[in-house]
């Protein structure tokens, strides 16, 4: 089908002499109604389009192919920063475009992630050309100077305590150090770090680093392909970038494989809940056991008779969640849990281990591998009818495996799965020797040292002493003879 588009399209352009660079290089059913088309506009931009006529709006999303991860340490926060000046900046004066978005009907948003950056738009359909002029004019003009760069500093700085007084962000930060070996990680940057950023740093940033990055627009709605193919032609075919980077095949390695099999404790007398995660490497989108392994992770959080019902029936822990997330390479299959004060981080490892050993040795049943199966589908499908849950999702796949269709043709991979596989990935993946272990639990109360027991003791001595002053004070103003004194 690919390939008769394909010489439809050659026909056409060697008929018409007006030959376009856009190439259609795969598409993906999304449902009956929906259809994903993956397209190249020039060699460092794709475009993936969905026609979706429900609703007379559309999704703009673009996705730059560079997140916080790759930044050194500490210098993480450039990507961060310019984020926000290319949201709420563009070519204009500040708070000028995102007044013009807001009078146009429409939305804007934007966000940094560990491995990419992007940009959102919501428009009503009419608009489209208005949301392509300024995506745009965000990628060739941004306005990088003086005024601009200090007045994000001030927005930045306000994110960036606000989120430093937030324990489960502070926890997050160490483990994903910890996974990328580093002492601290965080999309935001230091505040030392950001204070002492210049237009012209972060100007060279956006211009040979930013720029030079792998794009992928992501339209989703009311809109007509061949006009928006039109559009994005005209506003990127002509783009030159010597020694753009273009994407590669994600590679398996892991990021930090010394931390592997270690189990790191830390403390914090700022903290009220003790903290645990305990995460296993596995394999990346694209692998075969990827699919099987979601279904794991759903059998393992069940309500009843699984690892996380054990957890909580047992009263280890307040929160227990089992997670799967993927990155560029590598994935985590997560166990998080908020412990009950009384909860030793031995007895929630013995715990975890124990129910994995019931799964290894006696796998799962065919019902509760359907159950998770279909779950997992559901949840799928639900993502493929809400447009910007569809639209991230093509981006994750996009930055982390440079294909993003490879979310949606994984529905296949889950029909397929196989529930004979669960023993051998619990066997082969979730070993001590292939996790990280991170707990995060408040020091042990200091034992009161020789001179603090002698000034305990005598602080003790004087409110004795006290007491029996006030008593005696109390008896003698109400003896008879103090009374009639009185009289």
């Amino acid at each position: 089908m690919i390939k008769t588009y394909a010489l439809i399209s050659f026909l056409a352009c060697a008929l018409s002499g007006t030959c376009s660079a856009y190439q259609l290089i795969g598409t993906a059913a999304l449902s009956e109604e929906l259809t994903a088309q993956h397209y190249t506009i020039n060699s460092n931009l794709d475009a993936v389009i969905v026609v979706d006529r429900t609703i007379p709006t559309f999704e703009y999303y673009t996705f730059y192919g560079a997140g916080w991860t790759g930044e050194a340490e500490g210098e993480q926060g450039r990507i961060h920063f310019l984020e926000h000046i290319m949201f709420d900046t563009g070519s204009y004066e500040p708070g000028k475009l995102n007044q013009i978005i807001v009078d146009n009907g429409g939305q804007n948003y934007a966000f940094t992630t560990i491995h990419y950056m992007y940009l959102r738009m919501r428009f009503p359909k009419d608009k489209f050309d208005l949301a392509i002029e300024i995506d745009r004019d965000r990628y060739y003009n941004t306005k990088i100077n003086e005024e601009v760069v200090e007045n994000q500093k001030k927005i930045v700085l306000t994110e960036r305590s606000r989120n430093s007084a937030d324990p489960n962000r502070k926890f997050s930060n160490r483990f994903f150090g910890l996974v990328q070996g580093k002492n601290q990680s965080s999309y935001i940057g230091t505040e030392n770090f950001i204070k002492q950023l210049k237009p012209d740093d972060l100007k060279d940033y956006y211009e040979n680093f930013l720029r030079r990055q792998k794009r992928l627009i992501v339209v989703i709605g009311d809109v007509d392909v061949n006009h928006v193919l039109t559009k994005l032609d005209e506003a990127y075919d002509s783009e030159q970038i010597s020694g753009e980077l273009s994407g590669e095949s994600p590679s398996p390695q892991f990021p930090n494989p010394e931390i592997l099999g270690k189990n790191v404790k830390d403390t914090s007398k700022n903290l009220r809940i003790a903290k645990f995660r305990k995460s296993w490497q596995t394999p990346h989108l694209g692998h075969r056991d990827y699919a099987t392994l979601l279904i794991l992770a759903r059998i393992m959080t069940k309500t009843s008779n699984s690892l996380r019902s054990s957890v909580i029936d047992a009263k280890l822990a307040r929160i227990f969640r089992v997670s799967f997330h993927h990155y560029k390479g590598f994935s985590l299959l997560s166990c998080t849990a908020d412990l009950s004060p009384d909860t030793s981080i031995d007895a929630i490892e013995a715990t975890i281990q124990t129910e994995l050993e019931k799964i290894r040795a006696h796998g799962v049943s065919e019902d509760e591998f359907t159950a998770a199966q279909n779950l997992h589908l559901k949840s799928m499908y639900s993502d493929f009818y809400n447009r910007s849950d569809m639209a991230l999702e093509f981006g994750r796949a996009f930055a982390h495996a440079n294909d993003p269709l490879l979310y949606p043709k994984l529905i296949k991979d889950l029909k397929s799965a196989r529930r004979d596989d669960i023993p051998r990935l619990v066997d082969q993946y979730l070993t001590n020797d292939n996790s990280i272990t991170l707990s995060l639990t408040l020091p042990a109360p200091e034992k009161p040292t020789q001179r603090t027991s002698l000034y305990y003791g005598i602080m003790v001595l004087v409110l004795a002493g006290l007491v029996l002053l006030v008593r005696w004070a109390i008896r003698r103003l109400s003896s008879p003879e103090r009374l009639s004194s009185n009289e």
